[in-house]
């Protein structure tokens, strides 16, 4: 009997919880291929792909995600993010756009309106903004981690 979207999602939580990122990603490479329109499943194996540094295949996974749930969030914006990371900030600020329709308190609002004003090298608001997103709700650990590590690399006034 073929396994559900979810359980194979359990099984793959189950072995990250444990640091076990290649099972992980077994896991969630066989479910992306038995459930190929599943978008979390893709988005996760997106960020299976990211945290061993194959950005590449992480991009690729979360745009499919994207591409099959436009709303969800969380995909679009660590899909802008990697881009970002990766040096093309167009393609993030175009990944980010329609996080814009969020409400203005929602974390990946104010994650994203940080970039937005660290591009233009305004430090404090960037700063402001990530400490308000990092207290708001719609994150998720993983993304609060990177955000609380840009935030601590961002020098003080």
């Amino acid at each position: 009997m073929k396994e559900t979207a979810a359980e194979m999602l359990a099984r793959a939580d189950a072995s990250i919880a444990r640091d076990d990122h290649i099972t992980a990603l077994q896991v969630l490479k066989a479910a992306a291929e038995q459930h190929p329109d599943d978008a979390l499943l893709a988005y996760r194996l997106g960020t299976e792909y990211a945290h061993i540094e194959l950005f590449e295949p992480a991009i690729s996974r979360m745009s499919h995600a994207i591409a099959r749930a436009p709303a969800l969030h969380i995909a679009r914006f660590h899909l802008g993010l990697l881009q970002a990371m990766g040096g093309d900030y167009a393609a993030a600020l175009a990944s980010w756009a329609p996080l814009e329709a969020l409400p203005s308190e929602h974390a990946l609002h104010l994650f994203k309106r940080a970039f937005e004003v660290l591009a233009e090298d305004r430090l404090e608001p960037a700063r402001q903004l990530l400490e308000r997103g990092l207290a708001a709700s719609g994150s998720t650990p993983l993304i609060d981690r990177e955000m609380r590590r840009l935030l601590n690399s961002i020098p003080s006034a």
